[in-house]
């Protein structure tokens, strides 16, 4: 298992996806940093008690954003991980291997995780260092968010993974997206339905969360360090990208879950699928 996941890396590598999402990561942090910092400033000046505020709401608007490309690389890492390597056989080059078909899932995983954590850790920490630089707001890393922000690709991984067991490169590209933008859309119909006080939004909102709870995370992430640096005012104020309400330890009990099962299918479907 640890041979495929330095060949995943390697992988990763060869076909530039980490260039190519690091060169737009570089672009998108840029245009953020110069935001924020003409923003809060020309903002700042009327803003008075609110300037915490704004800050909050620029850092919540960073940790979005960067969900959203972190789950681009997760998504076009993985989308042909194994459906990829059928269709230009090289997988045949594998399987004859005495190497279970298992170890050949559990080690792509394992590599792709690797390097989504890695390139999660790298953008959480920049888009706090911004906020601090441009803002003064005082926000801590918090081991605990930090890991939250780099659970989020590999609940997408998981599910990307299971994907190109049985579908094409294409068809779990758009399947894996499609998935994960139900979870995001229905998070912030949660948000507006907490702030307009419609039970209907709220609830399909939670459904959501069940079906893909990356957002939920990122909503756990959201409400933890706000909460950590102090902030005083209702995370209601932050808008769809606030937190109404903290996600329960149950939810994440439940992403666990939610992750291990979609990889165990993954092993499931791959172990049984005839090349």
């Amino acid at each position: 298992m640890p041979a495929v996941a330095l060949l995943t890396v390697k992988e990763v590598i060869r076909r530039r996806i980490l260039l190519v999402t690091l060169v737009l990561a570089v672009v998108f942090l840029a245009l953020y940093a110069t935001g924020v910092h003409y923003g809060y400033r020309d903002m700042a000046a009327h803003a008075g008690p609110l300037q915490g505020l704004m800050a909050a709401q620029f850092l919540a608007l960073g940790l979005y954003f960067g969900s959203f490309i972190i789950a681009f690389l997760a998504v076009m890492a993985a989308v042909g991980a194994i459906s990829g390597d059928i269709e230009n056989g090289a997988i045949f080059a594998i399987v004859p291997r005495p190497v279970r078909r298992s170890e050949i899932v559990l080690g792509k995983f394992l590599g792709y995780g690797l390097v989504l954590s890695a390139f999660a850790i790298l953008f959480y920490i920049a888009v706090l260092v911004i906020i601090r630089v441009n803002t003064g707001m005082s926000v801590p890393i918090r081991p605990g968010a930090l890991g939250l922000f780099c659970l989020q690709p590999l609940v997408l991984l998981a599910v990307t993974l299971l994907g190109t067991t049985f579908l094409s490169t294409l068809a779990n590209g758009v399947a894996s997206f499609m998935l994960y933008s139900v979870g995001f859309v229905g998070g912030m119909l949660e948000q507006i339905g907490h702030l307009a006080g419609s039970q209907v939004l709220v609830k399909i909102g939670i459904f959501s969360s069940l079906v893909m709870p990356v957002d939920a995370i990122y909503r756990k992430i959201v409400y933890n360090l706000l909460s950590a640096s102090g902030a005083s005012y209702s995370a209601y104020m932050l808008g769809p990208f606030g937190a109404g309400s903290e996600p329960s330890v149950w939810m994440l009990v439940y992403t666990g879950l939610y992750m291990l099962f979609f990889l165990a299918m993954a092993v499931r479907v791959f172990s049984r699928r005839d090349i």
